[in-house]
């Protein structure tokens, strides 16, 4: 038996399944309140969300209107805490799509005490303050 040992790549693309995932947990969320009980497909969805390149989850939150973004990063907070692999830290995908939420004006009042709330991140919604100097 000859085993190959490779390292794990994230996906260099995110698909449709990534939005579909992140969808469904919206709609679920609506009706179930701030639970998140995603099966294993869309547990693993989630994780290559957190751990794809910048660029790649850059490119499909630009592509989406507020509303929707502002469901994903409620989905991808929670999943920080309930979904393994999920944790990032300082390079969450919530830090990118408060961002852009901020840049485009559509940032809600409230997110932050939200954010902070359920998660035990401390870099959320802000991000780290190194890379705020820098950017």
């Amino acid at each position: 038996m000859d085993a190959q040992i490779g390292a794990w790549e994230p996906p260099a693309k995110l698909a449709e399944d990534h939005v579909r995932a992140l969808d469904d947990s919206v709609r679920s969320m609506a009706t179930g309140g701030d639970a998140l009980h995603p099966g294993d497909d869309d547990a693993a969805r989630f994780s290559e969300v957190v751990n794809a390149q910048p660029d790649a989850r850059a490119s499909v939150f630009a592509e989406r209107p507020s509303d929707q973004l502002v469901g994903w990063l409620r989905v991808l907070t929670l999943a920080e805490e309930a979904v393994p692999g999920c944790t990032a830290g300082a390079k969450s995908p919530v830090i990118d799509i408060a961002r852009l939420l901020r840049e485009r004006g559509d940032y809600p009042p409230a997110l932050t005490a939200w954010i902070r709330s359920v998660s035990n991140n401390r870099f959320l919604p802000y991000g780290s303050l190194m890379d705020r100097l820098k950017g």
